[in-house]
């Protein structure tokens, strides 16, 4: 066979990728070759490569104009065409273009909010790669947008969170643990709305904050809202707690603070340690809370 068949296709950042092992193929090579290849005859092999030439050339063209679905559909026609040719080594090569059309596909429709399209492709791209994490947090974020997929999404991002610190992508892991603690957070925000919770909302809330320990480790703002939920419920010394929990795990600032601060002040008027509560509260009176606190200096502790 004529080894530089497919040097004629076009120069572009995706032929990049493949290039080097389309030219370096030795496809004379008996050994390369599947045995559907040697059935053909020459006049079908020679149609065979003209057309893999032209559908990788289209598909690279289309990667080019960030037009993902059809350089993904272009790929999977180049790759059917390889197999037909038993170039298993040009088939890898071009599968990971394949990839990358499917994952840039995916990331576009998961920006337009097109939650079932985009998990169309990152479900296809599973089938190319089982290391990439990033495909495992898209594939959840587009699941966790739709409607009775949430737990599914929940899981997908479980499984980023395991797949990147595997393969040592910790940006990736941190994002998929943030989203789970936006969804758990979300739902406990939801809950204590309002003033006076029931009691009904409260076990709401503390059964969201339970639910995200099963998937990841709670941040500040889990302890906070646990924290305000006790504090609801009466449950003061837990409150004080989990608020103090929450100010160990805070790495914002001062402003930020305050809010933990305040639970835990609120907390020690109910035990009756007025004193420390006055102390706590001079911690609490900054942004949100400055006006809350302050009434609390002001009304409760003039004589302390």
């Amino acid at each position: 066979m004529n080894t530089h068949w497919f040097s004629r296709v076009l120069a572009s950042r995706w032929l990049v990728v493949a290039a080097a092992g389309l030219l370096g193929l030795q496809l004379g090579a008996g050994g390369a070759l599947a045995q559907s290849e040697s059935s053909l005859s020459a006049e079908q092999k020679k149609k065979l490569k003209k057309e893999l030439q032209q559908t990788y050339k289209e598909g690279a063209q289309a990667g080019n104009k960030e037009n993902y679905e059809v350089a993904a559909t272009r790929f999977e026609e180049s790759v059917q065409l390889a197999q037909k040719l038993g170039l298993s080594d040009l088939v890898s090569k071009i599968e990971n273009n394949l990839a990358e059309s499917l994952r840039g596909a995916g990331s576009a429709a998961l920006k337009q909010e097109n939650y079932e399209d985009a998990l169309s492709h990152f479900n296809a791209l599973g089938e190319y790669t089982d290391t990439d994490p990033t495909a495992q947090y898209n594939q959840g974020l587009a699941l966790i947008n739709m409607e009775d997929s949430t737990e599914a999404g929940l899981q997908s991002l479980r499984r980023a969170i395991e797949i990147g610190n595997e393969v040592g992508n910790t940006r990736v892991a941190g994002l998929a643990t943030e989203r789970i603690q936006d969804e758990f957070l979300a739902r406990a925000s939801k809950a204590l709305q309002g003033d006076n919770p029931s009691q009904a909302r409260i076990d709401e809330a503390l059964g969201a904050l339970d639910q995200m320990t099963e998937y990841v480790d709670p941040n500040a703002n889990a302890m906070f809202y646990r924290g305000t939920a006790l504090y609801e419920s009466g449950q003061y010394q837990q409150a004080v707690q989990a608020a103090r929990q929450g100010l160990d795990l805070h790495q914002g600032s001062r402003t930020d603070a305050a809010k933990f601060h305040f639970v835990i002040a609120e907390s020690q008027i109910e035990l009756g340690d007025k004193a420390s509560a006055c102390q706590t509260f001079e911690n609490a009176a900054y942004g949100d809370y400055e006006a809350r606190a302050n009434h609390y200096l002001e009304n409760e502790c003039d004589d302390v």
